[in-house]
């Protein structure tokens, strides 16, 4: 993301299905605020989910999920990004499928980059560690972790991919809820019962931007099954660190412009259970969820 740090200005989307990114996005403006990295900042976040009820892992198959997902990278540009940052798995496993990707004006960077790279550095260092790869049912069918981990050389029996559907809708609602962690401990349930060992240590990657918000029903659920060391790998930190270490730092002052775009309607619900949980990191970032703006012409459907 070396892009970033050639200039006093920069003008940035980050782009989710949901929620689930607004945590990459308050760690980015807190981290800009702090390193007074740039003389302004416009921070567009873009809920890329489609149509009211209906999210991508409800659609019929990949190639409406990426037809969708194109027109929607394309309405990103009225924004003049001069990065796009993907801070959900399944629009980034959609990504490389995608027409813009094969011409984009701008750089794209997607979260599964730095998913792979922290799963590939904690299963490389502890030889005899598994993860579990928690995703959406799109992510996981994708197969995009997996595959990448096995072509940088990891054993294919040490991964366990636990698709964890409408998930991430239920944390939105009330990410410490009966109903989040019922469902959590059901997937990790499934999950556990492909490990041979439970003795052993498990890693378990939180491979969709919402899961943070949960970690510690994530954290519970496996040390419930699993006997052995457990660790939690979450790449939205990853991420949002990748991007302020490539960033200058040292302006006197910072200011930012951020601004929240949904096509479909968020209820006052799920708008208040994440703001709170937003509200200790960024701020800034709490008070542009309250206030976001809804426009169902942000891209065709």
């Amino acid at each position: 993301m070396h892009a970033v740090a050639t200039k006093d200005t920069l003008s940035l989307v980050i782009a989710d299905s949901g929620m689930g990114g607004l945590s990459i996005c308050a760690d980015i403006v807190s981290g800009l605020q702090e390193r007074r990295s740039y003389r302004f900042v416009s921070l567009t976040y873009f809920n890329a989910w489609p149509e009211q009820d209906r999210g991508y892992n409800l659609l019929p198959g990949m190639a409406e999920r990426i037809g969708v997902f194109d027109r929607a990278l394309s309405a990103m540009l009225r924004f003049q990004p001069e990065l796009i940052l993907i801070a959900c798995n399944t629009l980034s496993a959609l990504y490389a499928h995608t027409p813009f990707s094969r011409q984009a004006p701008v750089p794209v960077v997607g979260i599964i980059d730095f998913g792979v790279e922290l799963i590939h550095a904690h299963l490389s260092a502890r030889g005899d560690s598994r993860v579990i790869i928690l995703g959406t049912p799109t992510t996981i069918e994708a197969d995009t972790h997996r595959t990448r981990l096995v072509g940088r050389g990891i054993a294919a029996e040490r991964i366990i991919c636990q698709p964890c559907d409408r998930l991430a809708g239920e944390i939105e609602k009330d990410p410490e809820g009966a109903n989040v962690r019922a469902m959590v401990e059901s997937y990790i349930r499934q999950a556990a019962e492909r490990v041979p060992d439970r003795r052993r240590p498990v890693a378990a990657a939180l491979c969709c931007t919402h899961y943070g918000y949960s970690r510690r029903i994530f954290e519970a659920a496996l040390q419930s099954v699993f006997e052995g060391p457990i660790t939690i790998l979450d790449p939205n930190k990853a991420m949002s660190a990748a991007l302020l270490t490539d960033c200058p730092q040292g302006h006197q002052d910072v200011r930012i412009d951020l601004e929240v775009v949904s096509r479909i309607v968020w209820s006052g619900e799920k708008i208040e259970a994440i703001a709170r949980l937003l509200e200790a990191a960024s701020p800034l970032t709490a008070s542009a969820l309250r206030r976001y703006r809804h426009d169902p012409d942000l891209f065709t459907f």
